[in-house]
């Protein structure tokens, strides 16, 4: 059976959340862990079926062609001349938690995107690979701003400008200038970016003339945090993921629990904490010394019914 196996990795959004929806800088990083897709070719069958390991579900898209998965495939795939969508099986596993915030789905689409590059030597280079999985997270998310699917192809810290019609989407990869421990903490809510990204919408709506002064700021806020994340400066890009938290929270995108996980980190002195992903749930980040900070933290969280794991980006 000839079959082809690849990675879509997990994202954390370090700056500008929702902000790059409209036209603003945001800095991004693909993380260790992921969504691995295997897609073997099938004889004699003229279906496409997923087995997916995560939700333990199987499907067929004959049968149900309204399944996500299978629209995910469609939209990605339906208009590839060198693609036939028929006699495949498709197989998800992950170590990627899913509706944390943290770019699952768009994760399954860059490692479906991947395998089937290598299975119908399609010899798709690493901007294709990301316009491709762009188009499934269409399906699942309305009007994503393209961050998710470029940290899961090119697994690295990225300055990202969202592009237009005229202008592609502008990913350049920034190199750290020291080594960050950060923590993710999931507040056990399960987020909805189109929920999120429509409070922001209303936001704009109701006060536009405050939402353009946010964004005003941002875009300043995002110049220092790029300088200060290649020259190593951690203690002021802690302040500046607090600045960015401030921001987030006067859009409507905290909850109690976000509140909690942020209050807890600052009072135990770590460098900054933030929402982390759309908002309204998923997960917060926070910045940490060290990895004995990290390790006080996960018990604290633990106390407080909160899961929490490392993160370190370099």
């Amino acid at each position: 059976m000839i079959s082809a196996k690849a990675r879509g990795f997990g994202k954390v959004i370090l700056f500008g959340e929702h902000f790059v929806v409209f036209g603003q800088p945001g800095i991004a990083s693909g993380i260790d862990k992921y969504v691995e897709v295997e897609i073997a070719k099938v004889k004699d069958s003229t279906d496409v079926t997923f087995d997916d390991k995560v939700f333990k579900e199987k499907v067929s898209m004959k049968e149900n062609p309204e399944n996500i998965k299978c629209k995910m495939l469609n939209a990605m795939f339906k208009d590839e001349q060198f693609v036939k969508l028929e006699g495949l099986k498709i197989t998800i596993n992950s170590n990627l938690p899913n509706g944390a915030g943290l770019g699952y789905s768009a994760a399954i689409a860059v490692a479906i995107a991947r395998a089937m590059n290598q299975l119908f030597d399609l010899l798709w280079k690493d901007e294709q690979i990301n316009e491709t999985a762009h188009k499934s997270e269409q399906i699942v998310h309305g009007t994503p701003s393209g961050i998710d699917t470029a940290c899961a192809t090119y697994d690295s810290v990225i300055w990202f400008e969202k592009g237009n019609k005229e202008k592609k989407d502008s990913v350049r990869r920034l190199k750290c200038g020291k080594a960050l421990q950060f923590l993710l903490v999931d507040t056990g809510i399960k987020h909805a970016s189109k929920e999120a990204l429509g409070v922001v919408k209303k936001y704009e709506t109701a006060s536009k003339k405050k939402f353009d002064i946010m964004c005003s700021d941002y875009k300043k806020l995002a110049g220092k945090a790029k300088q200060e994340l290649q020259y190593g400066g951690v203690n002021e890009l802690g302040k500046l993921m607090n600045e960015n938290h401030s921001m987030l929270k006067e859009l409507g995108l905290s909850t109690k629990e976000i509140d909690e996980i942020v209050k807890v980190a600052i009072y135990d002195g770590a460098l900054g904490a933030k929402i982390t992903g759309a908002g309204m749930g998923g997960n917060v980040l926070i910045l940490c010394y060290n990895e004995a900070q990290q390790d006080k933290l996960i018990t604290a969280y633990a106390g407080r019914n909160y899961k929490a794991m490392k993160v370190k980006i370099s």
